[in-house]
């Protein structure tokens, strides 16, 4: 049998017995799975005769996901709620579709002026995803200022788990004031920890456990957020004895979506129900607002392979200037239509169908940037498109987002080798301009003036 993670021989319970009866130095988990089946069996009364314990009972069922509730795609969570004006650009601009909102508890680090009852209407009305946390005490052997009682109580960790039902409480309170509906999950955050500590790491799977318990009462989902090496190792090595938690969010800093079971014992833990948070302290900028957050990807309730999260422009020069007419689909139609948009729409939110509704948007940028109207996006019409936006004198030694654009602008305009998109004007950018500025008849310079920009944004190509 196993004592979370300390492997007992089978032989050994009646020593083990008389070991916990002399000594009292070693207690057994009631989520332990057992030593012949691989489940979890419940724990014993103390004492003969004892009555079991309040939290004993039979767990309250789970309740019901709300219709819709399954989504998956690309989330953000930052330490403040977000104005509704960042709000309201970042639902087309970005590639989001959720937002992890703190809730409250001891240990939430920022105030939150933003999140009301009329804020979170708002969201759900413009059908953002929401992903509550509460941020309560902290495991028992961590240097926070508020923790859960490591206290062993003969085994059951009676503190750990009234604690657990109290954050709960609250939790399920603060969201039901702010008008999150019954169903959601609500995600308890609890830090990385020491699990070789029996007693930090018994504590906190009890706390979470009465976490999960009280918000099913209360008619909430449990979710539990926590490196992967931390709570979530443990949680994945509960029986069914254990009442888990309805979905995890773990933080992994690795690719999108990868699932590392190197940490996760149960092969079936996490499988649909699942956050990964795989990039942290990002500064990135979309419609024009910038912010620094942490990057999740969400699998609640179905899982999907993630979409690439490229911009407009990354995915342009990708899908190259491959000629687009009315009736194609794909990723040349979604960077075709995030471009021409001005870049207010996000790739990932586009169609990718070239439908009339991008045609007469594509005609109308023809007709404004000099081209032929034709509704056909040719690779005059992708040059155009590539190098729309500010036009700053660039030369050698220049970096940034600018020489990107220019980069890729070239490239879809000179036939006779690659310049590499890398921000920076070397010696490749240099000899395109050159040949670029030639073909204008302007002095073979290794400069982009604002004759250069000028003829790009007119889809002029260099001639053979």
């Amino acid at each position: 049998m196993q004592i979370y993670g300390r492997t007992v021989p089978r032989t050994a319970p009646a020593l083990l017995a008389l070991l916990i009866l002399v000594t009292g130095l070693v207690s057994m988990s009631p989520w332990s799975p057992s030593a012949t089946n691989g489940e979890a069996t419940a724990a014993k009364p103390e004492r003969t005769g004892e009555k079991p314990r309040p939290w004993n009972r039979p767990a309250p069922p789970r309740p019901k996901a709300p219709t819709g509730s399954a989504w998956s795609g690309y989330a953000f969570d930052a330490c403040r709620a977000p104005s509704q004006q960042v709000m309201d650009r970042w639902r087309t601009a970005s590639p989001f579709t959720g937002v992890g909102i703190y809730l409250g508890g001891i240990h939430r680090a920022c105030e939150q002026r933003h999140l009301t009852r009329a804020w979170v209407a708002r969201q759900v009305r413009a059908s953002w995803k929401l992903l509550p946390i509460w941020v309560g005490p902290q495991a028992a052997c961590t240097s926070y200022d508020h923790r859960i009682s490591g206290r062993p109580g003969g085994g059951w960790y009676s503190r750990a788990r009234s604690e657990g039902k109290r954050e709960a409480t609250r939790a399920a309170a603060t969201a039901r004031g702010l008008g999150i509906g019954t169903g959601e999950v609500v995600f308890y955050d609890i830090e990385p920890y020491d699990t070789h500590s029996a007693s930090c790491r018994d504590s906190s799977l009890a706390f979470l456990e009465e976490w999960t318990n009280e918000l099913h009462r209360r008619g909430y989902r449990s979710g539990v957020y926590s490196h992967v090496k931390a709570s979530i190792a443990q949680l994945s090595r509960t029986g069914r004895g254990y009442v888990r938690p309805d979905a995890v969010w773990y933080a992994w800093i690795d690719r999108v979506g990868h699932m590392p079971r190197k940490y996760v014992a149960d092969p079936a833990f996490m499988r649909t129900s699942r956050v990964h948070q795989y990039a942290l302290d990002r500064r990135v900028e979309f419609g024009g607002v910038r912010m620094d957050i942490d990057w999740d990807f969400v699998s609640l309730g179905r899982t999907e392979t993630p979409r690439s999260a490229a911009s407009c422009d990354q995915l342009a020069a990708r899908v190259g200037t491959t000629s687009v007419v009315h009736g194609d689909r794909g990723p040349h139609v979604r960077a075709l239509q995030c471009l021409v948009s001005g870049q207010r729409i996000h790739p990932l939110k586009t169609s990718g169908r070239y439908d009339a509704a991008t045609r007469e948007a594509v005609i109308r940028f023809q007709t404004r940037s000099g081209l032929r109207a034709t509704g056909v996006v040719d690779r005059p019409t992708w040059i155009s498109l590539l190098a729309r936006g500010h036009a700053p004198v660039l030369s050698a030694g220049s970096r940034g987002g600018s020489v990107q654009r220019l980069q890729r602008s070239l490239n879809a305009a000179v036939t006779h080798g690659r310049v590499r998109v890398d921000g920076h004007f070397g010696r490749s950018t240099a000899r395109a301009v050159r040949q670029y500025r030639r073909n204008l008849g302007l002095p073979p310079a290794a400069v982009a003036t604002e004759r250069v920009w000028r003829a790009l944004e007119r889809g002029r190509t260099v001639r053979r």
